[in-house]
């Protein structure tokens, strides 16, 4: 059966973001040493995944940067290969207020969150990867559809911004399953729930 993984970046108090969106806080592109060994451990993940799950607001971030950044000269190596792989993976958009999606291989859920992840999970396939954002993974967690918690924490505290975990009522015990560092700036770690 597939999973569904999270795989997020955050920061070490839990903000997905700053409170206006800011992603600033995270390293910047010109460290192509640090992003090279982000995107390895990235597309060590990825290879078990066919299907990007996206909530409203990082569908739109990704549909209007991805696609483009294709064509950018300005593109890193690896942009390129995620823009190429983002635009070839199914996505599912989870929204209640689009009326439809125009990026090549998506489809929109305007409801019935759990019965679709269900379907989904029986269907034949690689893993279904939760790549954003904060809105759509905390429904996902209270709704118990979590199989993997794959997170980048980044070294730094932003002390108020957008919370990865909010709202949720029920505690979710997790096991550690690997943690892996990234040059010393940021540690993937790896959970599952118990």
């Amino acid at each position: 059966m597939r999973k569904v993984i999270l795989s997020m970046m955050m920061s070490l108090d839990g903000f997905i973001a700053g409170p206006n969106d800011e992603m600033d806080w995270l390293p910047p592109f010109n460290d192509e040493a640090l992003w090279k060994d982000m995107h390895r451990q990235m597309w060590k993940n990825l290879r078990s995944v066919d299907t990007l799950l996206l909530g409203r607001a990082t569908y739109q971030i990704w549909e209007k940067y991805w696609p483009a950044a294709a064509t950018n000269p300005a593109s890193t190596k690896n942009d390129l290969d995620f823009s190429r792989y983002a635009d070839e993976t199914q996505k599912v958009v989870f929204s209640r207020t689009l009326d439809n999606v125009g990026w090549k291989n998506s489809r929109l859920v305007k409801e019935n969150i759990a019965e679709e992840i269900s379907r989904l999970k029986e269907q034949p396939g690689k893993n279904l990867a939760l790549a954003g954002g904060a809105g759509i993974a905390q429904t996902f967690m209270r709704l118990g559809l979590i199989d993997d918690y794959q997170i980048l924490v980044y070294p730094v505290i932003l002390g108020r911004g957008k919370p990865l975990f909010k709202g949720l009522e029920n505690r979710i015990k997790l096991k550690l399953v690997e943690t892996t560092t990234l040059r010393p700036e940021v540690v993937a770690l790896h959970y599952k729930p118990l």
